[in-house]
């Protein structure tokens, strides 16, 4: 892991080795902002046009030939599956976890842990719309699922994912699962809007040597043949200490939508661009930019986007398509995210987090630990130690796991 101490200097230091990988990082910035400005007019256009700009399948079409559609996904680092559980299926689910929630009195439980849980302390609801739920039968139910899993390892193949010398990187085919939260977000709830943000790390993306690796061509004057989707280091790199930041290696972040939900309804906003990152990185190295700032970018924290240095990225920021019950969302560890301030429709939208952590070294350490949380019902390591559901009533426990399900929670 990255110590904090000094980070300061570590930032200065290796602000001037990123500058010095290029023969000149000034043009080597203007040629990567030409390419985000050709690609932010095009999202306006189609915006304008109300034309569909973030890819879209079926869940029954993942076995077809869509080098169409992969090659759109590849671009925009993001994705809607449709119709991945069906509607009986996942209206059970939804209930299941309402009753869930109420049962162990979750509302009141939360009260008195308010303020252990950082990341979303700015929050001001009186009920919270994020939950502190990992081990709910329904969510342990999705993610053991079948279905879940023919669309993680579709993800994963988008992806390079063997080295130079053909060894694999990670298993494409085997899947680790990444305990997350719950979003139920009521009618009328303006608490929860999350600005522009990447997990996964912040001032890393710049001081982690497995990150520098990652984006030696970004840096290095090469930024046209560098490749988001090509997993070589992305499973070196170390991480600062925080419940802010995941540890693991997602090909994707994701989300199960359990009732149906769309813009205007509180909800999940992308730039579609996959290799915005190569912007976000080089940005920080101009001279207008403190030698120890990151554009605003704070260990410990999510990786801040915002309107003094990204102002051009964040006019390509746009809320996903209306989402039904069981249809799924997930975009690119690099892709800026963000929530929408204010949720104005009608009824509750819900939604089950969910990654797509493939078998590799860094994602088995991890889940080794998350084991042993699951198996006494606490928060899993990546996240405040809340503990909520130790003793709850109808928790998911190992006799609830198929065999699938033990695997990926390497059990």
């Amino acid at each position: 892991m990255i110590k904090l101490d000094n980070i300061e200097e570590k930032i200065i230091k290796e602000k001037i080795y990123l500058r010095n990988k290029s023969k000149n990082y000034k043009d080597n910035f203007l040629q990567i902002q030409k390419f985000i400005e050709k690609e932010v007019y095009n999202i306006e256009e189609l915006k304008k046009n109300n034309s569909s700009i973030i890819p879209e399948v079926n869940f029954n079409e993942l076995t077809t030939h869509l080098d169409k559609v992969i090659n759109e996904v590849k671009k925009r680092g993001c994705v809607v599956i449709r119709d991945v559980f069906d509607d009986d299926n996942i209206s059970e689910m939804n209930s299941d976890l309402e009753s869930y929630i109420e049962e162990n009195n979750y509302y009141e439980d939360q009260k008195k842990k308010a303020g252990i849980d950082k990341y979303f302390s700015d929050l001001k609801s009186g009920k919270p719309q994020i939950f502190g739920l990992y081990w709910s039968k329904t969510q342990v139910n999705i993610r053991q699922s079948a279905e879940l899993h023919k669309v993680k390892t579709w993800l994963n193949h988008l992806w390079k994912y063997q080295d130079s010398n053909n060894e694999l990187i990670f298993d494409p085919n085997n899947e680790l699962v990444y305990a997350d939260r719950v979003r139920r977000r009521e009618p009328g709830d303006s608490t929860l809007g999350l600005s522009p943000h990447c997990d996964a790390g912040s001032v890393e993306r710049w001081i982690d040597k497995g990150y520098q690796s990652v984006y030696e061509r970004i840096f290095s004057d090469d930024f046209e043949n560098y490749d988001p989707f090509n997993a070589t280091f992305r499973d070196t790199t170390q991480e600062i200490e925080s419940p802010a930041v995941s540890h693991v290696f997602r090909t994707f972040q994701g989300w199960v939508a359990l009732t149906e939900q769309g813009p205007g309804d509180g909800t999940l906003q992308l730039i579609p661009i996959a290799k915005s990152m190569a912007y976000i990185l080089t940005r920080a190295l101009m001279d207008d930019v403190e030698e120890s700032n990151l554009c605003e970018s704070k260990p410990a924290r999510a990786l801040s986007i915002n309107s003094k240095y990204h102002a051009l990225l964040l006019r390509g920021l746009v809320s996903i398509p209306k989402m039904k019950p069981g249809d799924t969302v997930w975009w690119h560890p690099d892709v800026v995210h963000a929530v929408e301030d204010m949720h104005s429709g009608n009824r509750y939208s819900n939604v089950v987090y969910v990654g797509s952590t493939p078998y590799c070294k860094k994602n088995l350490e991890y889940s080794k630990k998350q084991a042993q949380k699951f198996l006494r019902g606490k928060s899993p390591p990546d996240f405040a130690p809340e503990d909520y559901e130790i003793n709850y009533k109808n928790r998911a426990t190992v006799s609830d796991l198929t065999s699938l399900g033990k695997k990926q929670l390497a059990l």
